[in-house]
């Protein structure tokens, strides 16, 4: 079988569960697997949410991408919620229980960590996650590449922050790293219009970068992350590979067979990856301008990033506003088989952020109604934004939690979806930390 063949068969469980639901309630390999009997402590907000997801039981599990507005709703400085893990953990997971999430997992600006750690400029702010200084890149002529050294990665920026973030995301019962995928990773180093140059016209250049960023870069952080972490699996965000930034033809030539490789080389180790977090997303902004041909071609790419499991990401997109009929049309081809697929809804951060609350229940209800009976769903709240309104996030999560459970024959539509009057996150921590307050160092 040789050394490849017989790591992936050992992991087999592991490629199993990415689309086996624990509870029928959604796509396992973004679900943590909850902790029974987790009781609430004062001083370790951790254990608030632990304690409320265990005692939940929601068929449709609801998630957030939420760092920048968790850091906002609790007042805690962006230097230190992206650079103190156990500040960084305590806000994520507090904000994840006054939300009620069936997910509180730590993370931060993924897209960065590597491309510090390597040199790249960055630009910072008491308001804001981190982000790559573009004007000052680290590829600046292709030359540059050979000054490049991968560096000690336990030591090297704030690597030690994310990989303790990780670390306790397993604690908490999510053993998935994370890391930037390759596309998104060379566009930190080399920008978005020059990388898109080199591919067209220095490709052998931009081979050289990817095959430098896969075997050298990555496969020895994530070596790293697995070690210390104690992870099985690997999902790298790649939001730079979304469509229209690359087109299915470039999706194909650049973005698929560099993540193909890196699952190559990491099951040397026995690590799991997958380069799907963004890569095949659809995200037309016209809606004069869908295109289910595209779409179609978009699902099929996240087929091969997603090892081919049963399972579609609806993204960034304005899914709020796309037809979801060429969604159900796509699916028939595990439905026909009787596979259940599992589908990651997001909740668009631009309807997040203006609302009302009605249009963000009717968009729940839409995707409940499509995809909800026939398919293993998941709701995800896509990247709020900092001055979010609570109130919309809480629709979001009623919406899910009043429409998830329909009787037989039910019509998402004629449900009822009241919105709690909740107290502030302020008043919650208090009353959870017996008038401690978020601890913070």
């Amino acid at each position: 079988m040789g050394l490849k063949g017989a790591l992936i068969r050992s992991s087999l469980p592991l490629l199993i569960r990415l689309n086996t639901m624990r509870t029928g309630s959604g796509p396992s390999l973004l679900t943590p697997k909850k902790r029974k009997g987790v009781k609430p402590d004062p001083a370790d907000p951790k254990t608030w949410w632990m304690a409320g997801a265990s005692a939940a039981g929601n068929p449709i599990p609801v998630m957030a991408q939420m760092y920048d507005h968790a850091m906002f709703l609790a007042g805690v400085p962006a230097q230190q919620f992206y650079s103190d893990a156990q500040v960084h953990m305590n806000t994520v997971a507090a904000v994840a229980a006054y939300y009620g999430l069936d997910a509180a997992t730590g993370g931060g600006d993924t897209y960065n960590y590597e491309a510090e750690a390597l040199g790249q400029k960055m630009i910072r702010s008491e308001h804001a996650m981190p982000e790559i200084d573009s004007r000052e890149p680290l590829i600046r002529e292709p030359g540059d590449l050979q000054k490049i050294k991968v560096p000690d990665w336990k030591h090297a920026a704030r690597i030690p922050f994310i990989l303790e973030v990780i670390r306790m995301n397993a604690d908490m019962g999510f053993a998935t790293g994370k890391f930037s995928a390759p596309f998104s990773l060379a566009v930190s180093l080399r920008t978005y219009p020059k990388l898109i140059r080199d591919l067209r016209k220095d490709p052998g250049f931009a081979h050289d970068l990817f095959s430098f960023l896969v075997d050298e870069v990555l496969a020895s952080y994530l070596k790293v992350q697995k070690h210390y972490c104690g992870i099985k699996a690997a999902t790298g965000a790649d939001a730079w590979a979304v469509f229209p930034n690359l087109t299915p033809d470039l999706t194909e030539q650049w973005v698929v067979p560099y993540a193909e490789r890196l699952f190559r080389k990491c099951t040397d180790f026995g690590l799991i990856t997958m380069a799907a977090g963004g890569g095949g997303d659809y995200c037309e902004e016209r809606i004069e301008k869908f295109d289910r041909q595209i779409l179609h071609r978009c699902f099929a790419i996240q087929q091969k990033l997603l090892l081919n499991t049963p399972m579609l990401i609806l993204g960034m997109g304005r899914w709020h506003e796309y037809p979801l009929e060429p969604v159900v049309e796509y699916l028939h081809k595990y439905q026909d088989r009787g596979i259940r697929a599992s589908i990651m809804a997001n909740l668009n951060a631009r309807l997040l952020r203006d609302g009302p609350p009605e249009r963000i229940i009717g968009a729940v209800k839409r995707f409940i109604k499509a995809l909800g009976t026939s398919h293993n769903l998941a709701i995800v709240l896509a990247n709020i934004p900092a001055d979010t309104l609570p109130r919309h996030v809480h629709a979001a999560v009623a919406a899910t939690r009043a429409c998830g459970r329909p009787a037989p024959g039910a019509d998402p539509d004629e449900i009822e979806v009241t919105v709690p009057e909740r107290e502030s996150l302020q008043e919650y921590i208090s009353a959870m930390s017996g008038g401690r307050g978020l601890p913070v160092r």
